[in-house]
């Protein structure tokens, strides 16, 4: 009879012990498990990696962005992103400016004119 209590609380002290430790397991994980640091650096409508700069949509968007915000307009690199047609109007007005030659194409003023 004193065995079978005694098993019962050992067995009791595993599964604490394995909680505990399965809970430190989870809370080492989720702690590692932070979003990466790598963040598109643009130059221009370039994107900058190790091999060199390659022509990306998003820094040309970012570039779209930045030229409009340049000349007042009140519009972030998200909405340039995610709205097709802010883009377009944006490229029409704005198509002369030589630094959305690249970021423009064929959106800009001097196609439809």
């Amino acid at each position: 009879m004193r065995n079978a209590g005694f098993s019962t609380i050992l067995d009791r002290r595993q599964a604490a012990t394995m909680l505990a430790v399965s809970g430190l397991c989870a809370a080492v994980l989720f702690s590692c498990a932070t979003p990466a640091a790598a963040k598109i650096r643009c130059q221009g409508i370039f994107q900058v990696n190790k091999h060199g700069l390659v022509s990306t949509q998003i820094c040309r968007d970012r570039q779209i962005a930045r030229v409009a915000r340049s000349y007042g307009w009140r519009v972030s690199d998200d909405e340039v992103r995610n709205k097709p047609l802010k883009k377009v109007q944006i490229c029409r007005a704005l198509g002369g400016d030589n630094r959305l030659k690249g970021a423009c194409g064929a959106y800009s003023r001097q196609n439809y004119f």
